[in-house]
């Protein structure tokens, strides 16, 4: 249960982080690939070889914002809280 609440705080974050800098957002909360890699903190690269090595977050080939693969802001919260030690 502590780890389902710790993923809502986080994506809560990143929607909090997604309004605050104006990022383009989908109706089903999917962001661009550059703007995912910016709410990881990782390189938009380091992404994209998580994604190829199936090791990143669960990704979308629907565009967002010109980025032909997008992300769900629910999914980054829980690939995060996965990774936690």
């Amino acid at each position: 249960m502590a780890s389902e609440q710790r993923t809502h705080e986080i994506a809560q974050a990143m929607r909090d982080a997604i309004r605050a800098n104006r990022v383009a957002v989908s109706c089903d909360e999917r962001v661009s690939e550059a703007d995912a890699a910016q709410l990881l903190g990782l390189h938009p690269g380091t992404l994209k070889n998580l994604r190829h090595q199936g090791t990143g977050p669960p990704a979308y080939r629907i565009p967002v914002a010109g980025s032909r693969i997008s992300y769900r802001v629910d999914d980054l919260a829980a690939w995060v809280e996965a990774r936690r030690h």
